[in-house]
């Protein structure tokens, strides 16, 4: 999908000030697709201008005034299509796996370092969907969405908890002992 898409996509849930947009773009849509916030405020303008947004300016005390954008019945249909026909593809990519498949070169050390960061950082999204599911305004994708990532990240860590030991035992024990390797 493309950044345009994108943003019908977010509004489908409601209206939104940019700021509001920008926060779910780079707080929830970028934790799953690769999106650029370089033109989230051009792409708004143009979808007001191809009359797939509406806004409204909200004035504020002692702040600078905000638009409110909503999606129009021709934004919702547009949205709509995006969704229909995306190919909805599901990727892998991953340095950490990149990295951790060289492992019999690295030392022991980097790759456990690369392992308890990886554990750290699965932890850290688990505890962020237990705060997401306690939402109580969930639309029931979004409770399905927060329920497959936690599937996914309750296997991943459970895999390197359970194969981690074998893995280590693969690499080189310090730097000397992989330039020995290597000459």
């Amino acid at each position: 999908m493309n950044t345009k898409e994108l943003l019908l996509s977010v509004l489908m849930s409601g209206p939104a000030t940019g700021y509001d947009i920008k926060k779910t773009m780079e707080n929830e849509v970028s934790t799953l697709l690769d999106v650029s916030l370089s033109n989230l405020y051009p792409a708004l303008n143009e979808l007001a201008t191809e009359g797939l947004v509406t806004f409204k300016k909200v004035e504020q005390d002692n702040r600078p005034n905000k638009k409110v954008y909503e999606l129009t019945d021709a934004g919702r249909t547009a949205a709509l299509r995006a969704l229909m026909s995306g190919g909805a593809k599901h990727r892998l990519r991953s340095e950490f796996i990149f990295i951790l498949s060289f492992a019999p070169f690295l030392p022991r050390s980097r790759v456990s370092e690369l392992l308890d960061q990886r554990l750290a950082e699965t932890n850290e999204v688990l505890r962020d969907l237990d705060r997401r599911e306690a939402e109580e305004a969930l639309q029931e994708g979004q409770r399905f969405c927060i329920g497959f990532g936690r599937a996914m990240m309750e296997a991943q860590r459970d895999y390197i908890m359970k194969h981690s030991a074998e893995l280590l035992a693969t690499c080189p024990d310090d730097v000397r002992e992989l330039n020995r390797a290597g000459a």
